[in-house]
């Protein structure tokens, strides 16, 4: 998985690097199913100069809302793996201590 992700980062052409990597993203950071940087990318890559401003001021605020959440998500994910590196320390740490009677 880790060499599919490195050869990602080096494609030069967005579609084909999240192709490569659909797989990876995790279940977590999908929003309402969909990859938020596919949805992202999707927005931003539709000529955005030949939108009125109307249009381009919605997609702005829509690609602000994925942003927040995925954001959000991030967060929350990097806390759970803290959240449980710390007590699997904790854990193995009681488990190294003698037992005192």
């Amino acid at each position: 998985m880790l060499a599919t992700l490195n050869a990602a980062k080096t494609e030069n052409q967005f579609s084909r690097a999240m192709d490569s990597v659909k797989n990876a993203i995790p279940q977590a950071l999908l929003i309402n199913g969909a990859n938020p940087l596919t949805l992202l990318h999707s927005a931003l890559s539709v000529g955005l100069h030949a939108q009125s401003d109307e249009q381009c001021l919605e997609l702005a605020h829509d690609v602000r809302v994925v942003l927040i959440e995925l954001a959000d998500r991030l967060g929350q994910a990097l806390k759970d793996e803290d959240e449980l590196n710390t007590a699997v320390t904790r854990l193995m740490s009681v488990r190294q201590r003698p037992i005192e009677e």
